[in-house]
């Protein structure tokens, strides 16, 4: 139950729907307050969150915060600010507990010229990650999303998130997403609704979908064969946003589910996990 604020405050308690919470995972934060609300922001891990009203009354807000690898184990404090529709602020105490995950090692042993791009490819490369941190710059703060996350295709996934590929001795990325089983041509769908804003070929990922599901969160997919949408376009969960292949530098088809909020990745099967926990998913 809301409790009132020592400074006069709006009486609010705020709490994490998933606690404790693996590094390298989200969890969601919940603002409870006793009247409705104008405004609720926040920082943890020194990481705005993008709170949403999650109602009609602005009595609830919500919204998720995810823990970067290397987070160490142990309580942490969040910083949450809210304030009503009178002007009146108070600073609700909330924290969240993280605990340490283990990620697996791939050690791969290769020729030089899969190991290293050509130079010839350097501003290609350059320009690509400009055009994908440009698209996860793009803030909108409606929550386009509603419902379950489902998975892009059937099947688990084969390849972890956070898993440290050592490339002939050097240790290189960790990767940001999670991997699908796939033949070339199946339909990938979108895992919920949101609005496109990338669809193009990359080096690294080759034909690549971003999907902007507001408030700050984003899905990406990467080496599909066939791109069926464009950017603007809006879609719908289990819309068909590609076809799965093996473009840009991997060496088999299948389908490359990457979660951000903003610019932190995080497991996409912990996404789908927390608004399932949090009753999101109804």
């Amino acid at each position: 139950m809301p409790l009132p604020s020592a400074g006069g405050g709006p009486a609010v308690v705020a709490a994490a729907v998933v606690s404790p919470v693996p590094t390298g995972e989200v969890t969601l934060l919940v603002v409870d307050a006793e009247a409705p609300l104008a405004s609720v922001t926040g920082t943890a891990f020194e990481r705005q969150i993008r709170f949403w009203p999650a109602g009609d009354d602005g009595r609830r807000w919500q919204g998720f915060v995810g823990v970067p690898i290397g987070t160490r184990a142990g309580t942490h404090a969040v910083d949450v600010r809210v304030s009503d529709t009178e002007g009146r602020t108070s600073a609700p105490e909330v924290s969240v507990v993280v605990e340490a995950r283990r990620y697996a090692t791939r050690r791969l042993t290769v020729e030089e010229r899969f190991a290293n791009p050509p130079a010839g490819q350097a501003e290609r490369i350059a320009r690509d990650a400009r055009r994908l941190a440009s698209a996860f710059a793009t803030y909108r703060p409606e929550r386009l999303w509603s419902g379950p996350f489902e998975l892009p295709v059937p099947g688990q996934s084969t390849s972890s998130f956070g898993r440290l590929t050592v490339l002939n001795g050097q240790p290189g990325t960790r990767h940001a997403g999670a991997d699908f089983r796939a033949t070339t041509g199946t339909p990938v769908r979108a895992p919920n609704a949101g609005q496109i804003v990338l669809a193009e070929d990359l080096y690294f990922s080759g034909n690549t979908v971003i999907v902007d599901h507001g408030a700050g969160l984003f899905s990406l997919f990467a080496h599909f064969s066939k791109m069926h949408v464009a950017v603007g376009d809006t879609v719908a969960r289990g819309d068909v946003l590609g076809e799965a292949g093996a473009t840009g530098r991997v060496t088999g088809p299948h389908v490359h589910w990457a979660v951000r909020l903003e610019s932190l990745a995080v497991d996409p099967l912990s996404l789908v996990r927390v608004v399932t926990e949090a009753g999101l998913a109804d």
